[in-house]
Order: C-alpha cells, then sequence, then structure tokens
C-alpha cells in the first residue's frame, strides 16, 4: 500500500460511502450499489481501485464475492481528514 494509490482512492465520495458501508463489517458486492446510489460497473470499479490499493480485501462465497476492509487504520485516516479545516 502506498501513500499515492491511498490518497488516490481516497479521493473520491463514492468510495469514501463504500468504506463507510465496510466500517460495520464484511458485506457482499450485490449490496453495495442500491446503497450507494451507484450502477453495478461503476461500483465495481470502485472496488477494484480500493482493493489495488491495498484498503479492502474480498474472497468468493459461492457465487458471491464479500469486501472487507483489509486496513482498519485507514478510517484514522478519514477520520483525521473530515477535522481539517
Amino acid at each position: 500500500m502506498d501513500g499515492v494509490s491511498v490518497f488516490r482512492a481516497l479521493a473520491d465520495p463514492t468510495r469514501l460511502k463504500i468504506l463507510e458501508l465496510l466500517k460495520s463489517g464484511e458485506r457482499c458486492a450485490c449490496e453495495l450499489p442500491s446503497k450507494v446510489g451507484k450502477s453495478q460497473p461503476n461500483v465495481s470499479l470502485h472496488l477494484k481501485m480500493l482493493k489495488n490499493a491495498g484498503i479492502l480485501s474480498c474472497r468468493k462465497d459461492g457465487k458471491r464475492i464479500l469486501y472487507s476492509v483489509a486496513r482498519p487504520e485507514i478510517y484514522r485516516l478519514i477520520d483525521g481528514a473530515k477535522n481539517i479545516r
């Protein structure tokens, strides 16, 4: 996980929404589009970027792909950025 890819991955409101949804635990990729108000292909691209940045991990459960936060410390970074004014 290099800093540039992490900050690039966090620089989008949709990806931040996805991370908020995953804060409470693992979720199926199929649940996320309706929760963030985006299409499945759009959400898939966001998930790929978060995964490539090392922020998310995924596993298959039958036909479902389940995503979870691989680096929970990312929430400290997000929370810290919210306090910058």
